[in-house]
């Protein structure tokens, strides 16, 4: 493996079995509530979580029998899994109102600033008063401290770990660990506390509820372990309540 200038995302992932389910589109609160769903899972990927969790990505799911995910259909995946395929930055099909919290792992980083704030607005759509939007991302402050102070061990220790995910090792120069989170992984931009709150607030949250949260800690208690342990150490974590 060698690094690339982008990290291209797959167009498919292959599980052991796909299976239509029968619901309304756009899927509504009642029929989200009968098959036990209360939050949903932006860029889900292959990270899948069982119910009361939607797992959403634009990916394709395929098993070995050809039986595909199509857009805005509902499927259920290995037998446990929900999952929607769509476009997390279109209008999703459900409901509005209908969930009680949103999740995102290291996924607002992916996308410009413009369509950050236009997903926020649709994830606002999405959940009923009191609701709660989690997002973790990379934490511009951490990176900077790493690059800054000298006795910092962070930049060593995320070699480790990123070379645990299957990476090819990176590179011990201070400057390359600081670049790398801009030029690599398609990331479009890089967030600290601040930035975020900013686009929580274009996208009309109030900033009084925008809060900075930690690793496995959400006012939302389902949302709690969701987070990925191997990412902690370089994450910042932001909720929002509507």
């Amino acid at each position: 493996m060698r690094w690339e200038s982008t990290a291209a995302m797959p167009e498919a992932v292959v599980r052991e079995s796909v299976e239509a389910v029968a619901a309304p589109v756009p899927l509504t609160a009642a029929a989200l509530r009968g098959l036990g769903i209360r939050g949903v899972q932006f860029g889900s990927l292959d990270r899948l979580f069982p119910a009361p969790c939607l797992n959403s990505d634009i990916v394709e799911i395929y098993d070995l029998t050809a039986r595909e995910t199509l857009f805005g259909r509902l499927y259920r995946v290995d037998g446990r899994y929900l999952y929607l395929r769509a476009d997390a930055l279109q209008e999703m099909p459900i409901e509005g109102g209908a969930l009680s919290w949103a999740y995102a792992e290291h996924f607002l980083e992916h996308i410009t600033p413009e369509e950050a704030v236009r997903w926020l607005r649709e994830v606002r759509r999405l959940l009923a008063p009191g609701g709660v939007v989690r997002v973790t991302t990379p934490d511009l402050a951490r990176y900077v401290r790493g690059y800054l102070e000298e006795s910092d061990a962070f930049y060593a220790l995320h070699r480790e770990r990123t070379a645990r995910l299957g990476f090819p090792p990176m590179e011990t120069r201070k400057a390359w660990m600081l670049n790398q989170i801009f030029q690599y992984w398609g990331h479009r931009w890089i967030y600290d506390a601040d930035e975020v709150r900013h686009v929580m607030r274009q996208a009309g949250f109030e900033p009084e509820r925008v809060t900075v949260q930690t690793y496995g800690r959400s006012r939302e208690p389902e949302m709690a372990g969701l987070d990925w342990e191997i990412r902690n150490d370089d994450t910042l974590y932001v909720e929002a309540v509507v």
